[in-house]
């Protein structure tokens, strides 16, 4: 919900006022959540922030000397010593210290341009009076998920569509292509919302709006195509090496001031790759993880803990009825964009307020390459066609819960929304891709992945978090992530410069194992062998001398088995309500067989077919639709 929120009507209406602050009112979800807007009536433009009051706590919005320009801005800017030496050069007396200022200053010398200058995690909107324009603009990874709809008469935007439908008039209407999208993968493509009218900010975009024509112009300022790679005759220790340096420098910024920082730590790669360094840098954080009691990450998080001496809070799950609590609170902050399959941690965020008061997150699955995301028969496909069809078999079966099959969709969907849908999510998806199609195979696969993968799936467990701490997102430090995707493809595969970072620099969290294969984190295939044949050599103790120790299970949660007990009556109050049964979306056959082949205990991940189904439903009924 942080974020900036506005209006533009070439009108002048006279409801500016009264609009945006119903804008501001449903927006705000707690007592901690504090807005402030700005009418200009003669310009036709309201503006307004919205935050938790720990980045940029001071007096919004604010203006240019000359007040000519307007400034609204939500984040943090980040390495900001370049700009100031520039700024500096330009102007010798300039002394300007907060974000919002350094932002006005740069605007003031490069225009819009002034984006290509600003690093960091943000989103902003300006009025400029002089030029009579409106100008929306986002970070380069769209870390602020900002909804905006927009027509000759009037630009409205905000963090939550539910703030839009205060001066959207007319009914919404379905967008069948992004139905059939989130159905398929649990999450949506490109710049779409569920809604014709709607839409959402792209990654690097700044959007100008003009007050005296209503013409609307979105601009590109930097994407993942413009970087090379680099020479193939880097070695993989200096991988290792500038990695380190680069991942210990993001760490290092996340790490600045005196908030109280915190990481959510799993028996991951990335979490203990922050955490780790954090302790090294003197900041050791707090830590915080969930999940089921003895499952691998509760197990080898509480030992990473231990090695960096963190003060660490386990919570546990010992049942789902959670899930029931928190999904309408994860709608109402998420809108439906994300699945309460994927809110883990939302339970626990009231404690976590108290602990600190911004979490360090990881999100590094999608930089150091990988084979979920990156397979090497992706990669290496022979053309267009083989890619582009194997992309899309790892979108709704491999990335996520897996999502409906073509015959499942076939069946589920009445009529007339059966023609409509079926096969729309396929070809949506090229449509989107071909947008990459000039890039390597391997390039190819992370941008449309940085777009649609991270800013239209995986960012929205910040969102929901926003809601109680900040977020950095170390991961997202642009020469960090820059690097990462440049390196030659047999360096980085299964992450193997990310493991030679941690394996080299921490080696206190190195020797835990990890939650994916229960083997330290080591680098090169001796060591990685005799890791397999210890590991190997332990199972048969405890086939033989059980219990030696207890088998810990690799899912922190058991949404499969919750949905079919905990969850059952709450599931079917949803699925089979009148309301869901006469949008005329579903068939009420298919519906009732998918619930039933779930029920049965027979298929594994059946889970993510209905748990979208119930999401998209559950958002409906937030948005009054």
């Amino acid at each position: 919900m942080s974020g900036v929120f506005g209006i533009a009507d070439v009108t002048k209406a006279s409801d500016l006022d009264r609009i945006i602050s119903t804008m501001a009112k449903r927006q705000t979800h707690y007592s901690w959540h504090q807005n402030s807007q700005t009418v200009d009536e003669r310009a036709g433009a309201a503006l307004g922030r919205i935050g938790i009051g720990i980045f940029n706590p001071g007096t919004q919005p604010i203006h240019s000397e000359d007040r000519a320009v307007t400034l609204v801005f939500s984040g943090e800017l980040t390495k900001t010593e370049p700009l100031r030496h520039a700024l500096r050069a330009t102007n010798g007396g300039y002394s300007r210290v907060i974000d919002e200022e350094l932002i006005l200053a740069a605007y003031a010398h490069w225009g819009v341009k002034c984006m290509e200058q600003l690093h960091g995690q943000f989103i902003l909107a300006i009025l400029d009076r002089n030029k009579n324009v409106l100008i929306l603009a986002n970070d380069r990874f769209g870390l602020y998920p900002t909804y905006y709809r927009a027509d000759r008469r009037r630009l409205i935007f905000a963090p939550e569509m539910k703030a839009l439908l205060s001066a959207i008039e007319e009914p919404l209407r379905l967008r069948m292509d992004a139905l059939a999208e989130y159905f398929r993968f649990q999450r949506l493509l490109g710049s779409k919302t569920f809604f014709e009218e709607i839409h959402v900010l792209p990654p690097a975009t700044i959007l100008q709006y003009h007050l005296s024509s209503g013409e609307l112009s979105l601009t590109r300022y930097w994407d993942l195509g413009q970087t090379k790679p680099l020479p193939a005759t880097i070695s993989f220790d200096e991988a290792v090496e500038e990695g380190e340096r680069l991942f210990s420098q993001a760490i290092g910024v996340a790490a600045e001031g005196s908030s109280r920082i915190g990481v959510y730590l799993s028996g991951g790669l990335d979490s203990r790759g922050i955490a780790g360094t954090l302790a090294k840098l003197g900041r050791t954080p707090q830590t915080f993880t969930f999940g089921q009691p003895g499952c691998r990450d509760e197990h080898y998080a509480r030992q990473i803990a231990g090695a960096i001496g963190a003060h660490h809070h386990f919570y546990p799950y010992l049942d789902g009825k959670w899930i029931e609590q928190y999904a309408p609170v994860h709608v109402q902050l998420t809108e439906g964009f994300h699945s309460w399959l994927h809110m883990h941690g939302i339970n626990m965020l009231a404690d976590v307020r108290q602990s600190i008061d911004i979490n360090v997150s990881g999100l590094g699955d999608l930089l150091w390459p990988d084979s979920q995301f990156t397979p090497p028969h992706l990669i290496s496909a022979p053309d267009d066609i083989a890619f582009s069809s194997i992309f899309f078999e790892l979108y709704h079966q491999k990335y996520s819960w897996p999502g409906l099959t073509y015959p499942e969709e076939y069946v589920l969907y009445a009529e007339p929304y059966r023609q409509q849908l079926v096969g729309a999510a396929y070809d949506s998806f090229q449509t989107e891709l071909r947008a990459y199609s000039h890039l390597p195979y391997a390039i190819r696969a992370a941008a449309f992945n940085l777009t649609n993968h991270f800013a239209r799936h995986l960012v929205y467990h910040v969102v929901f978090g926003r809601s109680h701490v900040e977020y950095r997102l170390p991961y997202f430090d642009l020469e960090l992530l820059t690097f990462a995707y440049r390196l030659p493809l047999e360096i980085g595969l299964e992450r193997r410069v990310q493991k030679g970072i941690i394996s080299r620099y921490l080696p206190r969290v190195a020797r835990i194992p990890a939650t994916s294969d229960e083997l330290p984190v080591v680098e090169g295939v001796q060591s990685q062998r005799m890791a397999k044949l210890l590991k190997r050599m332990r199972h048969q103790v405890e086939r033989y001398l059980a219990p030696v120790s207890t088998h810990r299970s690799s899912l922190y949660a058991d949404y499969e088995g919750w949905l079919r007990t905990d969850l059952r009556t709450w599931a079917e109050s949803i699925l089979f309500d009148r309301k869901t049964l006469d949008r005329g979306i579903f068939a009420r056959d298919a519906l009732t067989s998918l619930w039933a082949r779930h029920l049965t205990g027979n298929e594994l991940w059946t889970v993510g077919k209905i748990a979208s189904i119930i999401t998209f439903e559950m958002m409906m009924r937030e948005l009054n639709q």
